[in-house]
This record gives C-alpha cells, structure tokens and sequence, in this order.
C-alpha cells in the first residue's frame, strides 16, 4: 500500500539543493504552487507539509486530482501506534508521529474513538483520504528544474560531443513532454525530460554510449 513521503517545506528545498547543486526550486516556488492548488496544502501539526511524490510527480507532468471520499459500510480500523510503525517502515524521515497523528486525526474530524486502556483506533482509510486526497499511488524520483533561458543556451555546452544547437534545445522546450512552469516571470523546466526529447531528436541513446 503507498504511503504519502510528508515533508515540511524547508526540508524540502533543503534536500532538493543537496541532491542536485543547480536547482532552481525556492520555498516562494512550492508554497507559490500551493497557494495555487497546484498541490495539496496540509496542515500537518505544526507545520505546513507536503507529500513529495505528489510535488515531484506535478513537476514531472503527471496529473492528480482531487477525489471524493465516501465512508465504506465496514471502515478499517487501525491502532494510533500501528499507523506511525507502518509510516516509519516505509519511510523513515516522515513526519508522522503518534501524538501529531491523533492531533491530525482530531482537527481533520477524521473517525476514531479510544479504548478503556487508552488506545486510539482510527479508521485508517479516511486518514488515509484526508493525507492524500489526490489519490498518489506511487514514489516519483526527484526531477532536476532548470531555468529556460540558461538551459537552451547552454545545452550544446553541457553535451559538447552530440550534434546538438540551441534551436533543438527550445524545439524540444516546447514539446508537450516537458514540463514547464513561469515563476516570476521566468519559466522553469524539467531538464531530464528536456534532454529525452533533444536525445530522441538526434536517436541518441545514452545507455548504449558505455558499451
């Protein structure tokens, strides 16, 4: 079963910048798509969180959108703690506590209801719901975003063995395949799948370039 990957805001851009030094993600770009319904808002604790895989599936050009939720005649009940250990199983940065998760449950209005002995049993579906209202399904790999005008300029530099010109560089740009965002007024792509498509231009396949 997936599990939403939560994150406070500033670690992800933290963690983006670590993983790729040329990023041009900010925090005024994502809270900017959240703001916008780009992505989810959620109000998680104390802080405002994010499900990585539904931001990174956005900017990878997949589409999420919004479900309804309708209670099942049998709901699928679930101990506070056992919902944490399965969240830090599978992902073991997640913001998912057992004392944020029953504050969650109770701000969210989610059903639970506590045992003589103190133990929290929350229907696990609808907690499920109200974490991931898009309906993710899936981990997505973390794209590398790039400025436009930077990128078509120096594409040819960054591949100088490949018959490569800016010109393929902004045909492939505005390809339905690739993923492009204005922010500040300056757009912002997905340079992997901008580099498939200049790739695919010339039948350049880079796997068979170690052979």
């Amino acid at each position: 079963m997936y599990l939403p990957r939560l994150r406070r805001i500033d670690t992800v851009v933290k963690a983006m910048k670590q993983a790729d030094h040329d990023t041009v993600v900010s925090r005024y770009f994502i809270t900017t798509l959240l703001r916008e319904g780009k992505i989810t808002s959620l109000k998680y604790g104390d802080a405002w969180v994010v499900n990585l895989d539904e931001l990174y599936g956005y900017l990878c050009g997949m589409k999420f959108e919004e479900k309804s939720y309708t209670s099942p005649a049998k709901r699928t009940i679930k101990k506070s703690g056992e919902i944490w250990r399965e969240f830090l199983a599978e992902d073991p940065d997640t913001k998912v506590r057992r004392l944020n998760l029953r504050l969650f449950v109770k701000e969210q209005g989610i059903w639970y209801f506590t045992s003589s002995v103190g133990h929290w049993l929350i229907d696990a579906d609808e907690l499920m719901y109200k974490l991931n209202p898009r309906g993710v399904d899936c981990k997505v790999n973390m794209p590398r975003l790039r400025w436009h005008d930077d990128t078509v300029r120096g594409f040819k530099k960054q591949h100088p063995d490949l018959p490569v010109s800016m010109t393929m560089a902004e045909k492939a740009f505005r390809s339905d395949n690739v993923f492009k965002i204005k922010n500040g007024g300056r757009w912002i792509l997905n340079y992997d799948q901008l580099e498939t498509e200049v790739f695919k231009m010339i039948g350049y396949i880079p796997n068979q370039a170690t052979l």
